[in-house]
């Protein structure tokens, strides 16, 4: 009796080992072999340190505060305005394929008056971000992860606008989030 239930015992841990319910199945395979398609600079496909202009970028504190724990993307939008969905659709579905590595922030000023105080505050204030200063009736999307610029860790960004920046179809939006979470694992593990 007592070989039946090792017999049995093994099996179930063999059938629950093989099917991945004791292992950790992060998914976070894919950051070992990943290489990045943007890079630290000044360009409209780089992640910025400064404004692309060189001005100096002072960061609103949620976003420092936030990149103490995760990369930070957002997306300023609101909804019911038909210029702002296709875009402010495609960041909201990487918010939620990307939640456990990234901060995501739904900054939805919505024409019905439902928006809380924070997000209405930080609606505004990310419009800092606006790579050409402009209006505030076309989504807004921003990136936010830690890169290493001439040996020191700080803080790269980058910004744009829909509809009218050719860089936002689906699979260049992912990769710049992805590229944010691949330098975000590497240069966090440098401030350790």
């Amino acid at each position: 009796m007592k070989i039946k239930i090792l017999i049995l015992t093994s099996t179930v841990f063999l059938l629950l080992l093989l099917s991945g319910c004791t292992s950790n199945n992060t998914n976070d395979n894919w950051l070992k072999n990943y290489s990045p398609e943007h890079s630290v600079g000044t360009g409209e496909n780089d992640f910025w340190v400064n404004f692309p202009d060189g001005q100096n970028t002072n960061h609103l504190t949620w976003i420092t505060e936030s990149l103490e724990e995760k990369p930070v993307f957002f997306v300023c939008h609101r909804t019911g305005c038909v210029s702002c969905t296709p875009q402010a659709d495609r960041v909201k579905n990487l918010g939620q394929k990307y939640a456990q590595y990234a901060i995501f922030y739904d900054l939805d000023d919505d024409y019905a008056g439902t928006a809380t105080a924070d997000i209405l505050e930080k609606y505004n204030a990310a419009f800092y971000y606006d790579p050409n200063g402009g209006s505030h009736y076309i989504a807004l999307t921003g990136v936010f992860t830690l890169v290493n610029d001439g040996g020191e860790i700080k803080i790269g960004w980058h910004s744009w606008e829909a509809p009218y920046d050719k860089n936002v179809s689906d699979s260049a939006l992912e990769t710049w989030i992805k590229d944010a979470i691949y330098y975000y694992h590497i240069n966090s593990e440098n401030l350790i």
